[in-house]
């Protein structure tokens, strides 16, 4: 058991401005001890153009890098901080292993610090580097969005597409129509790589019905799995690809309807491998 559980089991567990102080100690401490022989000046200006703060060089980089840590004013900037000292840090600059070894490092620091805290981020990579993904309902999250995030490795450019969506959902809550169309692009990526067609999403809602029928699904189940598509697609159509009517509140369940329809399909695809 976590220490955290621990501590809310008893209730005696923290609110966000204990979590936060804590995680800021964590970085603080951490961010104070780097090694300048491996994290470099070069390291240190790329960071602070990634966080868009000034940098002294009066300072040595370890004090400047803990000093923005401690002036962070919420658990959301102080994460965003330590992705950006991760993916600022070049493990390609020499060529003996040791920076990828601190990359690495950097790595299980910031996610082994968030899990101990109980802090409802979490990190998903692209092309090498990270951004934060906001956590929502754990079991959800665990099922829909980090399972197909998984197995969409069979299918890259759904996948490509997912995480452009993962992305604009953690970054871009400002415009939900952009946000809703991302989905609704992801799953029809995902669809054109699974069945095989270019069609528009659309038009492949009689490739899915077709799909759930000789896979057993029952009519009852699978008439309701379609009005669902259906009324994804309407609802893409009228409020976000074509129309910027889409709103916030809805996203999430945008979210995880698309993380839903995808893993029915990659888990009835799945069961067709284990029974050859």
């Amino acid at each position: 058991m976590k220490w955290a559980d621990y501590r809310e089991r008893l209730s005696l567990g923290f609110d966000d401005k204990s979590k936060f102080e804590a995680l800021k100690n964590k970085f603080c401490n951490f961010a104070s001890n780097l090694d300048c022989g491996r994290y470099s000046d070069d390291d240190c200006c790329e960071y602070f153009i990634t966080i868009g703060k000034p940098w002294d060089t009066s300072y040595d980089s370890s004090y400047q890098v803990s000093n923005s840590f401690k002036k962070c004013s919420s658990l959301k900037e102080l994460v965003l901080n330590a992705v950006a000292l991760y993916n600022s840090y070049k493990a390609d600059k020499w060529s003996d292993g040791k920076r990828l070894f601190f990359k690495n490092e950097i790595l299980s620091f910031v996610e082994n610090s968030l899990e101990d805290l109980n802090i409802s981020f979490e990190l998903i990579f692209e092309e090498g580097k990270i951004f934060v993904f906001p956590r929502g309902v754990p079991d959800f999250d665990d099922n829909l969005i980090s399972a197909p995030l998984s197995w969409l490795k069979d299918y890259p450019k759904a996948e490509k597409a997912w995480i452009m969506a993962l992305r604009d959902y953690s970054e871009k809550m400002d415009n939900p129509s952009q946000v809703a169309d991302g989905f609704r692009k992801a799953l029809e990526t995902f669809f054109q790589d699974f069945f095989m067609s270019e069609k528009a999403l659309e038009n492949m809602l009689s490739d899915y019905c077709d799909f759930l029928k000789t896979h057993g699904i029952p009519a009852e189940i699978s008439d309701d799995f379609r009005k669902v598509l259906d009324a994804y697609t309407k609802f893409n159509n009228s409020y976000a690809k074509h129309h910027d009517r889409a709103t916030s509140n809805v996203l999430e369940y945008i979210m995880y309807a698309t993380g839903n329809i995808i893993r029915l399909l990659i888990t009835l695809k799945n069961s067709d491998a284990r029974t050859l």
